[in-house]
């Protein structure tokens, strides 16, 4: 994973090449499912999973973090579940294709941690010290990170067992007892200073054990154009019918 590194908007790209050939993503989804709220598909998530272990537990399992960004006021102001993913770590999205209320970024990110991806027998969220959300106030291609402890806040909790929407939301600021699972939904505009309009954003989930050593870590990008920018099949159609003329020219030529 290539976190803040130097990305060009999307915009500048699509003006810069001109043509451009969509590359269909895999979407890549959490276990077990989404658990908040409902009507939340899964998919479309920058996933890490990493081998984990605790002190006195000799069994190691692994820790699964995700992180991703969805459109969640179109134009008409309505709640959508529409992920723009380049397939590794980027999400784009066009404010002409937005339309939010007051205070609020037309798109949300969307975390996840599980620390029993592969049923191995440890203890649960408890002995995760933090789970550190760092988010990027700068909208230039440079960060500035503000970070805050999700688990501070609300979230939605469960175990592998857990179906979709069927998370228990709690806002105590711990995890539920017993859970293994925690994820929630944030509207970027929630978060102290972070800019609602255009620019380029990074997002990175890093949990901690209770010692303070780090346990794994995920980030994401998210790529907001101030003009519409074509859908990736709309590309690809265009791509498609500039190169027929290509050849039709060839042709009479």
């Amino acid at each position: 994973m290539t976190f803040f590194k130097y990305r060009r908007s999307m915009w500048t790209a699509i003006a810069t090449l001109g043509l451009s050939f969509a590359i269909t993503a895999q979407a890549t989804p959490i276990t077990p499912d989404i658990i908040f709220g409902s009507g939340n598909a899964n998919g479309s998530f920058t996933v890490t999973n990493t081998p984990l272990s605790f002190p006195n537990n000799p069994t190691e399992g692994n820790i699964e973090l995700g992180l991703r960004a969805k459109l969640r006021y179109d134009a008409s102001g309505s709640p959508q579940n529409q992920f723009n993913w380049d397939g590794v770590d980027t999400y784009t999205f066009s404010l002409a294709n937005g339309n939010p209320p007051a205070n609020r970024a037309m798109w949300n990110f969307e975390w996840s941690v599980n620390v029993d991806d592969v049923n191995a027998t440890i203890p649960n969220l408890a002995s995760v010290g933090s789970l550190i959300l760092s988010y990027d106030t700068d909208p230039g291609v440079g960060t500035a990170f503000s970070d805050y402890n999700v688990f501070d806040f609300d979230a939605y909790y469960g175990t592998n067992s857990t179906a979709n929407g069927g998370g228990t939301y709690d806002n105590n600021g711990t995890p539920v007892s017993g859970s293994t699972v925690a994820q929630n939904s944030v509207n970027y505009g929630f978060l102290p200073g972070a800019p609602l309009g255009a620019g380029l954003f990074d997002v990175k989930l890093t949990a901690f054990s209770s010692g303070g050593r780090e346990l794994a870590s995920t980030g994401i990008s998210v790529d907001v154009s101030p003009v519409a920018v074509p859908e990736p099949g709309t590309l690809a159609l265009l791509g498609l019918g500039l190169t027929g003329l290509v050849c039709v020219r060839r042709r009479r030529s």
